[in-house]
């Protein structure tokens, strides 16, 4: 028999109970409506009657009906997704919560939730995911379009939709039998990704980042209720690190980074996928010579024009920003304290990880500890890199790229800096794919010439171990 382990049974119940105090969410039943003269407002009226009656299947045709007589009647559309929820076996607060703890299996070993639940349950719960989802994405999309009456806004909701996109992402990792909280984690220096982790998702990656999406535009829209969602999904011993109040904080600054992610991972052309998602592999993803030379930050580290490509296992990526005390403050360092919109993740410091001791970012015949300008800014104040227009790493002060200075900052790209940068990717994309050692196209001092950055660095022993891992196609 499972067990929740002792010290996490508060969790559920503490963001049940939160929820039960917000009011207007999925989760919470909803009083009687009085109705108006509209047809839309009669009928949504009659709908809660047969919600409070459990009488599902009837209130969602009350409901159905008003939607209509008014596409935009918020509160039908409310009424509608909640309906639809309560119908689905096993799908509430409590139960949903508790599966993000870590729980005992039959044979006392400790393991996430979502791990130890049979495929039938966790079939059973993305498919009721799956059947509220449909008529409330439909709901979110006429939100924040305007398209709505806006008596009942997303933001309302924000916390219920959290939960269910946290948990649809958490029956992705299930998928792979990887935790959710080995992907996501805090520790004192703030909230990150483990980016291994992300590459053992192979092709659940995408539909992972697309449920993290949705999930994270929910905590941008109410950061302070989605916190004590988020805490269920760390580990305790996350909450040693942090006060409760940097948990909204935190949790946009992840969120950022998530949609950031997912709008390349939706967009980017699928031959270049390895570009940007392989994750800390030891090798030159993007043919510029270095090798994991980017952090994942949503900006260009090394001055080659593009922005996240050939990542790092930095596995630190968000910068954990104490609040100002008050609002003057907040407002002089360009941030909303009603939203806690950190437009871009904020990365403070890069760890220098053990893995890298055999890793030469650069290529200069030099690794971690001895060449720390791999791991250090050039500034080292994430708002002075902001105000400076650099974000780039100490290292790429000795490289440089074959294309104008300036094309590093989207403001800076006129017409001819966007071509000189798309010339340069074109030539880095032939050697991406000149990787077959016996056939050779272009050795490593005609790949100076064509791109520069650390393949200036080459000699021929480092570029015969530049094909190492990788397969001939």
């Amino acid at each position: 028999m499972r067990k929740i382990s002792q010290g996490n049974w508060m969790w559920p119940i503490t963001i049940a109970l939160s929820l039960g105090i917000a009011g207007c969410n999925l989760f919470h039943p909803t009083g009687s409506r009085d109705a108006d003269s509209s047809d839309a407002a009669a009928l949504t009226h009659d709908g809660y009657l047969e919600y409070q009656k459990s009488n599902y299947d009837v209130a969602r045709n009350f409901f159905s009906k008003a939607l209509r007589a008014d596409s935009g009647y918020s509160e039908a559309w409310v009424g509608l997704c909640k309906t639809v929820l309560k119908a689905q076996e096993g799908i509430d607060a409590f139960e949903l919560a508790s599966y993000a703890q870590n729980q005992q299996d039959e044979n006392g070993k400790v393991t996430n939730g979502f791990l130890v639940m049979s495929d039938e349950k966790a079939d059973s719960i993305s498919r009721g995911i799956d059947s509220v989802m449909f008529y409330l994405n439909q709901f979110v999309a006429r939100d924040t379009t305007d398209r709505t009456d806006k008596k009942v806004r997303f933001s309302n909701i924000a916390d219920s939709y959290t939960i269910l996109q946290l948990t649809k992402a958490a029956l992705r990792v299930r998928a792979v039998n990887t935790q959710l909280s080995s992907v996501v984690s805090a520790n004192s220096s703030g909230m990150m990704m483990d980016l291994n982790a992300l590459n053992d998702l192979g092709d659940s990656l995408k539909p992972f980042l697309n449920d993290m999406a949705a999930a994270a535009e929910a905590i941008k829209v109410a950061p302070e209720a989605a916190a004590e969602i988020i805490k269920a999904y760390l580990p305790d011993s996350t909450r040693q690190d942090f006060e409760d109040d940097d948990y909204a904080e935190i949790s946009v600054g992840l969120a950022n980074t998530v949609i950031q992610m997912n709008d390349r991972a939706q967009t980017v052309p699928e031959d270049r996928e390895s570009v940007f998602f392989n994750f800390g592999n030891g090798r030159d993803d993007d043919g510029d010579g270095c090798v994991d030379e980017e952090a994942l930050d949503n900006y260009d580290n090394d001055g080659d024009g593009e922005i996240d490509e050939d990542v790092r296992d930095s596995r630190s990526i968000v910068l954990v920003k104490k609040r100002p005390t008050n609002y003057e403050e907040l407002k002089a360092l360009g941030y909303d304290p009603t939203t806690y919109d950190l437009t871009k993740a904020q990365l403070d410091s890069l760890s220098v990880l053990e893995k890298y001791n055999i890793i030469d970012i650069d290529m200069d015949g030099k690794t971690t500890q001895d060449d720390l300008d791999e791991w250090e800014f050039i500034y080292r104040d994430p708002n002075e890199r902001d105000e400076k227009k650099n974000h780039r790493l100490k290292f790429t002060t000795t490289i440089n790229f074959m294309y104008a200075e300036g094309g590093m900052f989207p403001e800076n790209q006129d017409e001819k800096t966007v071509e000189k940068i798309n010339s340069l990717i074109e030539k880095k994309e032939l050697i991406r794919k000149d990787n077959d050692i016996n056939n050779i196209k272009y050795d490593w001092r005609k790949r100076a010439e064509m791109v520069g950055g650390c393949w200036t660095n080459y000699d021929d022993e480092k570029f015969l171990k530049w094909f190492e891992g990788r397969i001939v196609k």
